[in-house]
């Protein structure tokens, strides 16, 4: 006990000494020259970006769950990046995986829920201030103008007083308006080796609503945004290797709405009650399996999204073994002239 005694005495002194250390000016400027060193570094690192078809998940998360950024899915090849939506804290992790946000070509939406278009302007600014050498493009359903006018108008001081500051040779105000281009459901564009379709999601009242499929090279991946299950989902990921799709746990939800109406929150009881008949069911996208051809299903946008282990196998419950569960900043890889699907953790 005696030598106890000392060894927790000892600790203690050296716990005060460094407590005091921490005060003195010179130890603190060392630590922020080291600290900053740090992030200049990290900064000056340039993504490995290989030959294969890439998609990052910047954000799993619906409204319904804390913890994980809004919708954003990031589609990277060696001469391409795309985003799919733009959800609220998806820019933050966007920058903690070191994305090239100097050549963002586009941010492609889905629908215009506030959970999909939160951060336009972030994804603008920061590609702006990366140095990407084009305006950049918004697509979407019909109604992207509105969508991207409001935007270009609600931030026109900003982008008025950051090119006054830094000058129109580092910042051009040009650069800083968003164009905006309308894809509707049954069309396709084509930049160089990359084709991306859009077609119909079932996610009511919203119309048009749209999810988009991916081709490089002979590897697809689809991005459902919102939606239920339809003959318009099974059509799209024929013969695709990757579908991201919208996923509600039904046991979940259900289990929610009946706890908030027990102490008597009956609104947001029947807000949570309503959401589950516009996004995909757990349930309908395993029994979704058995007509499709695809090889492996990430569900992402999830509802609601799950806080601890027992309540991500209640949402996994069932699922065949090519399902995965998202999360922040995971991400698949696609090799060229390959069927493999690599996943990336955090």
């Amino acid at each position: 006990m005696k030598k106890l005694g000392i060894v927790l005495s000892v600790l203690l002194l050296l716990f005060i000494t460094a407590r005091g250390l921490l005060n003195l000016t010179a130890v603190q400027n060392i630590i922020l020259e080291q600290g900053t060193a740090t992030v200049a570094q990290r900064g000056a690192r340039v993504l490995e970006v290989s030959e294969s078809l890439s998609i990052y998940v910047c954000g799993s998360a619906s409204p319904l769950g804390a913890g994980q950024a809004q919708a954003c899915i990031a589609v990277i090849t060696p001469d391409h990046f795309y985003l799919i939506d733009s959800g609220s804290g998806s820019t933050d992790n966007i920058n903690r995986l070191g994305l090239p946000m100097n050549r963002l070509q586009g941010l492609l939406l889905t629908h215009f829920h506030s959970d999909h278009i939160a951060e336009i302007y972030e994804v603008n600014l920061g590609s702006w201030v990366a140095g990407r050498p084009k305006p950049m493009t918004v697509f979407g359903p019909p109604g992207v103008d509105e969508i991207v006018d409001a935007v270009n108008s609600g931030y026109r001081q900003d982008r008025v007083y950051r090119s006054g500051h830094h000058g129109e040779d580092l910042l051009p105000s040009a650069l800083g308006v968003l164009q905006h281009k309308t894809i509707a459901a049954g069309t396709a564009f084509e930049d160089g080796d990359l084709k991306i379709t859009a077609y119909m999601s079932e996610h009511p009242p919203i119309e048009p609503a749209v999810g988009y499929r991916i081709d490089y090279r002979g590897r697809s991946v689809v991005v459902s945004g919102d939606s239920n299950v339809n003959n318009e989902t099974v059509k799209i990921t024929d013969g695709a290797d990757l579908l991201l799709h919208d996923a509600l746990s039904l046991p979940t939800v259900t289990s929610l709405a009946k706890a908030f109406a027990s102490t008597g929150n009956t609104r947001l009881s029947k807000i949570v009650t309503d959401v589950t008949d516009y996004h995909a069911s757990t349930k309908s996208l395993i029994e979704f399996n058995e007509q499709s051809s695809v090889d492996m299903v990430a569900f992402y946008h999830l509802v609601p999204v799950p806080p601890n282990a027992i309540v991500k196998e209640i949402f996994m419950r069932g699922a065949p073994d090519n399902y995965v569960l998202t999360e922040d900043l995971m991400w698949f890889e696609l090799p060229i002239d390959s069927e493999e699907i690599v996943v990336h953790r955090p």
